[in-house]
């Protein structure tokens, strides 16, 4: 180790930054992860503002089991790397981390990341790779009892609204049902006021204008029946049917 150290102090003395990094990917190609993140680590030093640099260093160092000290470069990273490559960088330290830590939750989180990352179907192999290793741990480890028991919390809470619902729907159909009995009972109503209406004696009829005959007539049937009585209030006195003498 110390040889090598030697040796890359002196190559990095001598060596152009272009030619340096030709080599620490060749020592990564050949899975020499460790000689790979020497070379990044002294051109990072050199150059602090380069991020491709910085990617390529947490990924050597992230290939050494070591995803804690690679998610704290990567957090560092904001420019100079495609957007997309260091999501999946951070997506797969963090899941890396969690398993390495036994955190249930957080493989759950990073799992879940991998996923929507995978969906749009441009993603890595290693993103691939990373989700089937997640989805594996998470089948052979058991969820801690807290998590269980507010994945119950959380059941029963849904359960009680679901009831909550019900309970409402069943008010409302009350109230409909309420609601039809009255309109029923406003119908009974009125067709029960139409009865009491229909045996209303009716108005007798209205008598048209008489012509003047009939009025006539009228008054000529009055005139007869108010002629004298004759002294036995029997008969009506006859009229005289002869000159006066």
């Amino acid at each position: 180790m110390i040889l090598i150290l030697l040796l890359t102090l002196q190559i990095g003395s001598a060596t152009a930054p272009a030619e340096l990094a030709d080599m620490a990917t060749v020592y990564f190609q050949n899975g020499q992860y460790i000689e790979a993140s020497e070379i990044w680590s002294d051109l990072l030093s050199r150059m602090p503002h380069r991020n491709r640099i910085a990617y390529n260093l947490a990924a050597s160092i992230f290939q050494m089991d070591s995803p804690a000290e690679a998610d704290s470069i990567l957090m560092l990273i904001l420019e100079d790397v495609d957007t997309d490559t260091l999501v999946c960088a951070v997506a797969l330290t963090d899941l890396a981390l969690a398993i390495q830590m036994e955190d249930y939750g957080g493989v759950e989180s990073s799992v879940g990341i991998l996923i929507n990352n995978i969906s749009d179907g441009l993603s890595f192999d290693c993103e691939r790779h990373g989700l089937e290793a997640g989805l594996n741990w998470l089948h052979n480890h058991e969820p801690p009892e807290d998590q269980n028991e507010d994945q119950q919390d959380q059941n029963e809470d849904q359960q009680d609204q679901n009831e909550d619902q019900q309970d409402q729907n069943e008010d409302l159909q009350d109230q409909n049902e309420d609601q039809q009995d009255q309109n029923e009972d406003l119908q009974d109503q009125n067709e029960d006021q139409q009865d009491q209406n229909e045996e209303l004696p009716q108005p007798p009829p209205q008598i048209d204008e008489m012509t003047p005959e009939q009025a006539q007539a009228i008054l000529d049937l009055i005139e007869e029946n108010q002629q004298p009585e004759d002294s036995t209030g029997k008969s009506k006195v006859a009229l005289p049917s002869g000159p006066v003498w």
